[in-house]
């Protein structure tokens, strides 16, 4: 079978009639695939968008429930904080009357203050003696034993339940609990050696159910938390009623809870909370705009695909008729065509070199020169003001001639091996300077002289500036990043002052107790004439002791919150000893012990950078130390820093850490805390502190039955 021969018309027909079958076929396929495409898109971001609402609610739901947990767990602490003042001030009385050498009296004396205390205080007391005794208070012994051995209570089972009180420790803190009726009370006792009494306080009675659901109540009444567009109500499974419902502050009947995705069940006390939009159709709304805004991209695409489409079929049209043309003309073209081919082949190198930049081309043979107008435009030349190579040498910077010339030198040189690449810069027309790229190519002739020389220049005048204020730029940032690590280095230590405010109250406590003490024994003691001779001085001095005790706790504080104004040489366990003060109560408080070994040595840094450091390693142990001990039981919580040559060893027996979290552990924002606990950044700074400011090196490991710190400084 022969093989069809296309001629000149075929072809012609071709090109007329297939680039317009194509676009069409091109167009349609190409709006099928715009349509599934952005349906798909839609639905993709109303289903996210749903995703997100759901996560919003479920997230202010939670903080929601946390801060009101929060709000309880502080009304309770606030009432045994409460108790502990009432007893330590009781406990104070019994000590001023104890002096006392009629004891018989003083016990009386000290029941009928404590009598007083009940009435201003809103407080309960229970006073018995070590043989378990009631001396006052028998109501509240037999409530509290009725919860231990039911209603029939008799004089053994309140003895039974004092040994208990008494037998876990001379000053402890403690709470009944009424599973049944689901009811609270917290007490505080302490023992008094001088009149062997102990002396507890007592709270009211408070309902857990109600607890919860007033703080929940208060916390919506008050809007202490508001996500802005929603509203959060409370449903009561037992009472079939709900509050706040339609976002109106009062109690409305209700069978079921209000239908909403997202509920946070408090089973314990059959509550539901439950969280909803102001706007009950801003969901149906948001989702008609993303539809409305997906429509208009439908359609604006449709359109530019459709005219896209007629503009290249209006193309094609013009195109075949200019193929006619050429295919008429082409015989009568072809004798013209292959004459100029030579001559087309130069000029499409130069083109390609030349792009659409300034162009220059030498002739050295007939000793002209020919600037193009980009060229000349580009400098503010007139024609007539360039006319030879010679001219394009004089108008180079001083500066740049010599090193212009040896390359242009050693491409003519090696004229073969590649084009003539060069920065430079031109005088322009005014006498400023531009910096310009020039590209060129050297064209030689048999005898090895160059014949030719054609040349593009690039204005980069812009470039070079640009490059220049970036450099100073970058330098500028990296000083503004230095600023803000060293910001963040004294942001995390301000961060800790939370907890720190709370080892200044620890410490605190004691002296302001003893302080309250004396000036109650004083004031009790102010009408003996022999005491004022012989004693008054004593316990004045006293006083001011506990006082200086506290001015130096705050010097202590002060002292270390300072930022480091400048690096300098400090002894790293003094550095040491003052950030293990800063938690000392706290690690006293949680029982831990710190033992410090090894010669002292000095390093070159910011000392009170490195304090924060080494009190964040501190913190981090502590908290490991306390977690263990919740989970698994007390046990001797122990910190050992070791100094060995130019390293800080730091280990704790808080149990290992997982292998993920070692790797992990330096990065910024990780944390295996709760949220409220820990931000993630401390470990951080810490690392950055060590190795950036410090220039030394930080890394953790297991060990035995703990993690171990282990800094290094170099020599130097």
């Amino acid at each position: 079978m022969k093989k069809k021969s296309y001629q000149l018309k075929d072809i012609e027909k071709i090109l007329t009639f297939v680039p317009p079958l194509f676009i069409v076929a091109f167009a349609i396929l190409a709006l099928i695939t715009l349509f599934i495409t952005i349906e798909f898109r839609q639905n993709s971001k109303i289903e996210l968008y749903h995703q997100q609402q759901h996560f919003l609610k479920e997230n202010y739901l939670k903080e929601y429930a946390h801060l009101v947990k929060k709000n309880v767990d502080k009304n309770l602490a606030n009432i045994e904080d409460k108790l502990k003042r009432s007893v330590y001030l009781a406990n104070g009385i019994a000590i001023g009357l104890s002096e006392s050498r009629d004891k018989s009296f003083a016990k009386n004396t000290f029941i009928n203050r404590v009598k007083e205390l009940e009435r201003s205080s809103n407080i309960k007391f229970l006073i018995f003696d070590k043989n378990y005794s009631v001396e006052y208070g028998e109501d509240i012994a037999q409530s509290i034993t009725s919860l231990i051995f039911g209603k029939k209570v008799d004089k053994e089972h309140i003895r039974v339940t004092l040994m208990y009180i008494s037998s876990q420790g001379s000053e402890v803190a403690m709470s009944w609990r009424n599973d049944l009726t689901q009811t609270i009370q917290l007490s505080y006792f302490v023992y008094n050696s001088s009149l062997s009494l102990y002396i507890g306080a007592f709270s009211s009675i408070d309902y857990f159910k109600n607890l919860t659901t007033t703080a929940y109540i208060n916390a919506i009444s008050s809007a202490i938390y508001n996500p802005e567009g929603f509203y959060f109500w409370v449903y009561d499974k037992d009472e079939k009623r709900v509050y706040n419902l339609d976002n109106k502050l009062e109690w409305k009947l209700n069978k079921k809870p209000p239908k909403e995705s997202v509920l946070y069940d408090l089973k314990r006390y059959n509550l539901s909370i439950g969280i909803s939009r102001k706007d009950a159709f801003y969901d149906n709304k948001e989702i008609l705009k993303i539809k409305q805004s997906f429509n208009s991209k439908r359609e604006s695409v449709a359109s530019i695909i459709i005219v896209v489409m007629m503009i290249l079929l209006l193309f094609t049209v013009i195109f075949s008729n200019y193929i006619k043309k050429i295919f008429s003309y082409f015989n009568k073209n072809q004798e013209r065509k292959s004459k100029q081919i030579s001559r087309l082949k130069e000029r499409y190198e130069l083109a390609i070199i030349a792009s659409n930049d300034g162009l220059w081309d030498s002739n050295f043979k007939s000793n002209k020169t020919f600037f193009s107008k980009k060229w000349l435009d580009m400098l503010g030349y007139k024609k007539s003001d360039m006319n030879s190579f010679k001219d394009w040498l004089n108008i180079i910077h001083p500066n740049d001639l010599k090193r212009v010339k040896q390359e242009l030198a050693n491409h003519i040189k090696n004229s073969n091996s590649g084009h003539f690449i060069c920065e430079y810069r031109l005088k322009k027309q005014n006498g400023e300077y531009i910096w310009v790229l020039g590209r060129g190519k050297a064209f030689v002739d048999k005898d090895g002289k160059i014949a030719r020389l054609s040349m593009m220049s690039m204005d980069i005048d812009e470039k070079k500036e640009a490059d220049k204020k970036l450099k100073a730029l970058v330098e500028k940032e990296v000083e503004k990043n230095e600023k803000k690590r060293r910001l963040l280095i004294q942001q995390n230590k301000m961060a800790a002052m939370g907890e720190m405010i709370g080892a200044i109250a620890h410490q605190w406590r004691q002296p302001l107790n003893n302080i309250s003490l004396v000036l109650y024994f004083i004031r009790d003691n102010a009408k003996n004439r022999e005491f004022i001779e012989q004693k008054l001085d004593s316990f004045i001095n006293r006083a001011l002791s506990q006082i200086e005790y506290m001015s130096n706790t705050i010097d202590d504080f002060r002292y270390f919150f300072q930022p480091s104004k400048a690096k300098r040489e400090f002894k790293v366990i003094k550095a040491i000893k003052s950030s293990i003060n800063i938690i000392e109560s706290s690690l006293e408080k949680n029982g831990i012990r710190v033992n410090i070994s090894g010669e002292e040595f000095s390093v070159y840094g910011y000392e009170n950078e490195f304090k924060q450091a080494i009190l964040n390693i501190l913190s981090n142990a502590k908290d490991a130390i306390v977690s263990k001990k919740s989970q698994k039981g007390e046990f001797q919580g122990k910190i050992v820093i070791t100094l060995d040559g130019n390293s800080i060893k730091i280990y704790n027996n808080g149990g290992n850490a997982k292998q993920d979290v070692l790797e992990r552990m330096f990065e910024p924002y990780f944390t295996t805390k709760f949220e409220d606990k820990g931000t993630g950044i401390g470990l951080y700074m810490t690392k950055m502190i060590i190795e950036k400011s410090m220039n030394g090196e930080i890394i953790a490991q297991n060990k035995d039955e703990g993690v171990e710190f282990i800094i290094r400084f170099s020599n130097d």
